[in-house]
């Protein structure tokens, strides 16, 4: 069978072994971006006590994942669900390698206890959840594509990089740390925790903690890559998957000169030249990589490979260039509210400078949240299932970006006379580009599906023609 053809039943055991290695991967990679969330809320500071009872839920995150690796497998065997639990362990473990070099001593004393440590930790934990796990309920994932779920799994990952992102935005943290890819002269994995958390108002907890986040992405793009040339049988998939591999690599080069402005691992600031302008473009680019992830794992996902064929639908063509239209005018919203966002707080312009862009950013909105209202109330009374959820999210989703917007708006326009940004300031705006990424995500999936499940229907000279 050639390599374009689509794999049609989810049952079949074409290719057993890289579908099991991608629901390790999924789930392993799953666990380990919640136990990196929890982690970073608990760098935060929150108190002792709630600080302890987060550590315990971060460990207690590998028994569940080994646990649901056996209740999607569905195996009463112990020995195999233990082997599943410790397959899991040791994926965490070996993405928690670039954690864990933080907590090394200078003189690499202690190396060989953390990283055995580790290991040891992460193998028993995920066992232990894998035996649990024979006595739990069986999930029904018989309709779950393990390569679509995988990067559907780095989508998530990507758009925790994002949220991280906007929160160095938020605080002016963005150069925070002067050099890369050192940090401070330190290899960029063994930064000392101690430093990193010292003092958060210095911004280099944010900073740092979004770097070590987009190495985690670019694992995961390096992973989503390999499965989806071994595990789908379709070429185009895995030359996308190549494409988001390399804007991903891309986007960390953009990261790092956005700091130091040409290629050095100097923190000497008589040569470093941070660029604002990159810094707009790795802003927009990285929400971009986002839909593409995401895009990826929709064409994946079962649904879309053994789907309903394509229907004809009269008004199938302005219904896709309105779902383009929509994509596109986002785009332009991206980047004039990333110009804004970094203009405010690289180079610090005066309002009067600046007010022009915001307004452009508060018409471009009246637009945007036109053209989603359009599509989604067109998504809403489709009589595809997919369809209708998709216009149901995009309805929900911009107007609580309209919401959002309106309250970053008043907060950010506030003067602050101390020079201190106000944590409601930082969430709010954070969470307003967040929620703009998965409104762009939304778009996309939307002019995907809707290329996917319609086509123009024929004219009466090509239908004469046939007869």
């Amino acid at each position: 069978m050639s390599r374009n053809a689509i794999q049609i039943d989810p049952n079949a055991p074409a290719q057993p072994l890289s579908a099991r290695a991608a629901r390790a991967l999924a789930i392993g990679l799953g666990t380990t971006a919640l136990m990196w969330l929890l982690s970073y809320v608990a760098m935060l500071q929150p108190g002792e006590f709630v600080g302890e009872a987060i550590f315990i839920l971060t460990l207690a995150l590998l028994v569940l994942g080994g646990a649901v690796a056996t209740m999607v497998d569905g195996s009463p065997r112990w020995s195999r669900s233990m082997r599943l639990g410790i397959e899991i362990g040791l994926v965490s473990a070996c993405i928690n390698l670039m954690l864990v070099g933080s907590l090394v001593d200078a003189d690499g004393a202690s190396a060989g206890v953390w990283f055995g440590g580790l290991f040891v930790v992460s193998i028993i934990l995920g066992g232990v959840g894998g035996l649990l796990g024979t006595v739990a309920k069986r999930l029904d994932v018989s309709r779950v594509n393990w390569i679509g779920a995988l990067a559907a799994v780095c989508a998530v990952i990507t758009f925790l990089m994002i949220v991280s992102g906007g929160i160095v935005t938020g605080f002016e943290a963005g150069l925070a740390v002067p050099d890369w890819p050192n940090s401070y002269g330190h290899n960029m994995l063994l930064y000392p925790l101690s430093e990193m958390v010292a003092d958060l108002s210095d911004g280099i907890f944010y900073e740092h903690a979004h770097r070590l986040t987009g190495m985690f992405v670019g694992l995961a793009a390096l992973t989503l890559c390999v499965m989806l040339w071994w595990g789908d049988r379709r070429s185009t998939l895995g030359w996308l998957g190549t494409i988001i591999l390399l804007m991903v690599i891309g986007q960390g080069i953009l990261g790092g000169l956005r700091v130091t402005g040409t290629f050095t691992m100097s923190d000497n600031p008589d040569l470093l030249s941070p660029s604002t302008a990159l810094g707009i473009v790795h802003g927009v680019f990285g929400q971009i990589v986002l839909a593409c992830i995401v895009l990826a794992a929709a064409i994946a996902s079962w649904t879309w490979v053994s789907g309903p064929a394509p229907r004809a639908v009269e008004g199938a063509g302005p219904a896709r260039f309105l779902a383009w239209v929509l994509v596109v005018s986002l785009v332009l919203q991206l980047i004039i509210g990333a110009i804004y966002r970094h203009l405010t707080s690289d180079l610090e312009y005066e309002p009067s400078r600046t007010t022009p862009l915001l307004m452009g950013h508060i018409a471009m909105a009246a637009l945007v949240a036109l053209l989603a209202v359009v599509n989604g109330i067109r998504g809403w009374m489709d009589d595809q299932p997919i369809m209708r959820r998709l216009g149901m999210a995009m309805l929900v989703i911009v107007t609580l970006q309209l919401a959002l917007g309106v309250v970053a708006t008043v907060l950010v326009v506030q003067v602050h006379p101390d020079g201190v940004i106000p944590r409601s300031e930082v969430v709010f705006t954070s969470m307003h580009q967040a929620n703009g990424a998965l409104l762009l995500c939304t778009a996309v999936l939307m002019a995907a599906w809707t290329h996917r499940l319609t086509t123009a229907p024929a004219s009466r000279l090509q239908s004469a023609a046939v007869v």
